[in-house]
């Protein structure tokens, strides 16, 4: 695993927590709701890891529902200490978004002073994802 994919699954954690403070939800439909917020790759096993985690520390409690159109499906759901760890990862992220914003908007000021596509080394490497990208931040 590289470090990207190693931060994106730290960042699971407040997601989900977030995800079952709007409605609880079993495990696939929360994999729906990662899928709709942008977040295609989540692996279901992964995702089920997470829950169990959060279960085992009392974030979140679940319990089986049975259905008559299925099979019976674990629902989850906030507890009132995830609500808790909710506010506190939202603390958190809201430093690491000053953080990054700094990081983007110096990272943009870079490859306007080198110029994309630059060969020296200091040219940081652009392909169309982040040239586009680049071209957000600046307005």
């Amino acid at each position: 695993m590289n470090p990207y994919e190693a931060e994106r699954r730290t960042l699971l954690t407040p997601v989900l927590l977030l995800l079952l403070a709007e409605r609880r939800g079993h495990g696939y439909e929360l994999v729906r709701r990662l899928a709709d917020m942008g977040w295609r790759d989540a692996e279901s096993a992964h995702v089920y890891r997470v829950l169990r985690g959060l279960e085992t520390c009392g974030a979140v409690t679940s319990h089986w529902d049975a259905s008559d159109h299925g099979p019976a499906r674990r629902v989850y759901a906030l507890t009132h200490q995830g609500a808790m760890e909710l506010a506190l990862w939202f603390v958190r992220l809201g430093e690491l978004h000053g953080i990054l914003h700094v990081f983007l908007e110096r990272y943009v000021q870079l490859t306007d002073a080198t110029g994309c596509g630059d060969d020296r080394p200091s040219a940081p490497p652009t392909d169309p994802a982040s040239a586009a990208h680049m071209r957000r931040m600046r307005k």
